[in-house]
């Protein structure tokens, strides 16, 4: 009797439900590393853009204050200990009825709550005075009677009730421009009585003689009212300028202190640093030392910042945060003083 072989179909076989379970662990492993790179690349830029915009800031504010400072008391080619401009403004604002030796650098020490300028409490102020680096040259009406005077273009850019400085390195005038007009090519600046006690100047300037912006610049720092994306408030360095108001110069600065060196005993060269409210007489100050308290910005640490921070005679402890922070530090002399040297740490 023959027998019948019976044949049945094959099926493929699957995965078992232990090797699902172990791919999905090492899918979840593999998904974990991948996020952890992005995270800590992700930090790593952070501290890395961080510490960028901090250097970037610190630099930039120490450039700006540096520069002032040297060119505190600037008129041209004579210093104010040697010349004093013959003054006629009618109504001469604050900052210029305090243009003698004594107040080309000055300050204010542990600004109280409630300020004038609104700056953080507990920072300092620092305030100069000194004739704009850019000037023009006389073209016409070049005689002492004459109530204007006419320069070849405006490249200060000269404006109706400016405080100008006239200066031939061996007199000098200041007063208020009445009016100023352009004409081909010509700019025509009045000194009328109807805003200076005189129309006349101290003398007839000629050609050679320079004319120049009147700067009064007081530097602190305050809070902008922004905030950062942690919700945080942002603080800055601020300048206020002869007439004008507050103006932001760079974000991220959180505090600044300042020193002033002082020659005790006329020998040319600074005795000791005080602060604003403990230097003898302002007259002999030779150079300024300024600490500024620098942030990121925005968070770009993984840890809070709890250190505290010494800036020249005073001890900050800021807000935690997780920011970025360093003191940049700069020493400045003035070159009306004669003296020449500008070093930055």
């Amino acid at each position: 009797m023959a027998h019948v072989r019976r044949s049945f179909p094959s099926y493929a076989a699957g995965f078992s439900l232990v090797e699902i379970m172990v791919a999905l662990t090492l899918s979840l492993l593999l998904l974990g590393a991948v996020f952890q790179i992005f995270i800590s690349a992700k930090t790593s830029y952070r501290m890395n853009e961080g510490l960028a915009r901090l250097q970037e800031t610190g630099r930039f504010a120490a450039d700006i204050l540096a520069g002032d400072i040297r060119m505190a008391g600037y008129q041209g080619c004579m210093t104010l200990d040697q010349l004093t401009p013959n003054v006629i403004v009618k109504n001469p604002p604050s900052e210029l009825l305090l243009y003698d030796p004594a107040n080309l650098l000055r300050g204010q020490n542990n600004l109280a709550s409630g300020n004038a300028l609104g700056a953080v409490v507990g920072s300092d102020s620092l305030s100069i005075r000194k004739a704009s680096t850019t000037a023009a040259h006389l073209t016409g009406n070049m005689t002492a009677v004459n109530a204007n005077i006419q320069i070849d273009g405006n490249p200060s850019g000269f404006k109706k009730n400016d405080i100008l400085m006239i200066t031939d390195c061996a007199n000098a005038d200041i007063f208020q421009a009445s009016s100023v007009s352009n004409g081909s090519g010509t700019v025509t600046i009045a000194h009328a009585s109807n805003v200076n006690t005189t129309n006349n100047l101290s003398k007839a300037y000629q050609s050679d003689a320079r004319l120049m912006a009147f700067e009064s610049s007081t530097y602190y720092v305050a809070d902008t009212t922004r905030t950062n994306e942690a919700g945080e408030p942002i603080y800055a360095l601020y300048v206020r300028r002869l007439g004008g108001t507050p103006v932001e110069l760079v974000a991220g600065v959180e505090d600044m202190q300042v020193l002033y060196g002082e020659d005790g005993n006329a020998d040319g060269s600074v005795d000791s640093y005080a602060n604003a409210g403990a230097v003898a007489d302002f007259a002999n100050v030779l150079s300024v030392r300024v600490a500024l308290l620098v942030d990121s910005v925005s968070p770009a640490s993984t840890q809070p910042d709890s250190a505290t921070y010494t800036l020249l005679d005073e001890t900050v402890n800021p807000p935690n945060g997780r920011y970025l922070r360093k003191v940049f530090t700069l020493t400045a002399t003035t070159r009306s003083r004669e003296l020449r040297s500008t070093t930055f740490n």
